[in-house]
């Protein structure tokens, strides 16, 4: 998974997609580009780089990688690896088939204490495993975006390491 910031105005900004409406998968939901790791890619940051490429138009070329945030483990069950990479402003990003749309949201306004809401969910069942499991369920709210979940984690996670 590619965490991609941009720089403008002065300040950072996070690159998030909106999920196309008719996936079979979180449709609609607030996402970073990623997906799975496909037998032809040599690396997590190889397949990183494609789905950025795929979802957003992103060139590999102009991706500076600037780290890995931690592995994570979805609630399906998925090992999740993401990569923070700088993109360039001149970037001609384009929605590619799985995505409706492309936005950015300033990292100053994710920081101010308004935007972050936790919650605590208990009991979920981790998929393929009889645990059962509570979790700390991070939300941003930016404009009319509500992002949440595994993207809000990789968000706190970004923000920590800042």
């Amino acid at each position: 998974m590619l965490v991609p910031l941009v720089r403008r105005n002065g300040g950072y900004r996070i690159v998030l997609t909106r999920r196309a409406s008719d996936l079979r998968r979180q449709p609609g939901d607030i996402a970073f580009p990623g997906g799975m790791i496909d037998p032809e890619d040599p690396s997590e940051l190889a397949a990183a780089l494609r789905e950025g490429r795929e979802e957003i138009g992103l060139d590999p070329a102009g991706v500076r990688v600037l780290g890995q945030l931690d592995d994570r483990l979805t609630v399906q069950g998925f090992r999740l690896v993401p990569f923070v990479g700088l993109i360039p402003p001149a970037a001609a990003l384009r929605a590619g088939p799985e995505v409706d749309e492309i936005f950015e949201v300033p990292l100053r306004t994710l920081l101010l204490p308004d935007r972050e809401t936790t919650e605590v969910q208990r009991g979920r069942r981790l998929r393929g495993s009889s645990a059962v499991i509570s979790r700390v369920v991070f939300r941003y709210r930016y404009r009319d975006y509500d992002i949440w979940g595994l993207t809000a984690r990789l968000i706190r996670d970004l923000l920590d390491v800042l």
